[in-house]
């Protein structure tokens, strides 16, 4: 039995039909893992390209270039789309920019129309003496489209701190043009 077996195997018309066959189940199972692969990367590169073309919007306190202890509530978006309906929650509250208690001292609300991608926004500035201490919990919340009842959200906490580099920041128009002035009264009148 196992030598008639052999037997068909060496004649050439029997072993050139099942290298043949062989090759065809060794290309079926290539197919199949490439198309299975392919798949997998296609759904991917949908879920990335679907994240990397939205909206992502952060608020900070940063230094601000008019003063040396002065600091900025600066909403980003830092995503790659416009953001929409942009509502943040920033508690506690700061104080107003005139110096008095805000309204109401749990939170401060603010809600900007529009966001455009890579842009950022300046919304308050207070001084970093006053909140040096505190720690904040900002919710921010923002649409894709306008009236969208559709958000995305955020939510983390940040101290001033993260964001303050003590006056060590490039100078404002107004300092250059000052120190220009000053230069330029030291030097001898020609």
């Amino acid at each position: 039995m196992f030598g008639s077996l052999v037997g068909w195997f060496t004649e050439p018309a029997n072993a050139l039909a099942v290298a043949q066959l062989v090759a065809a189940f060794v290309t079926a199972l290539a197919t199949i893992a490439l198309w299975r692969v392919t798949r997998v990367l296609a759904v991917e590169t949908k879920a990335l390209a679907a994240m990397t073309a939205r909206p992502f919007v952060v608020c900070l306190l940063e230094s601000s270039e008019s003063s040396a202890i002065a600091l900025n509530l600066t909403l980003r978006n830092t995503g790659n789309a416009t953001a929409f309906d942009v509502q943040l929650e920033l508690s506690p509250a700061l104080e107003k920019p005139n110096g008095n208690p805000p309204d109401d001292p749990t939170k401060t609300t603010w809600t900007i129309s529009l966001l455009p991608p890579g842009q950022s926004l300046t919304t308050q500035g207070v001084l970093s003496t006053k909140i040096s201490e505190k720690v904040f919990a900002a919710t921010i919340s923002w649409a894709t489209m306008p009236g969208s009842s559709v958000r995305e959200s955020l939510s983390y906490s940040f101290e001033p701190k993260d964001g303050f580099r003590g006056g060590w920041v490039t100078k404002g128009l107004h300092q250059i043009a000052g120190e220009l002035e000053k230069i330029r009264n030291k030097l001898p009148k020609a």
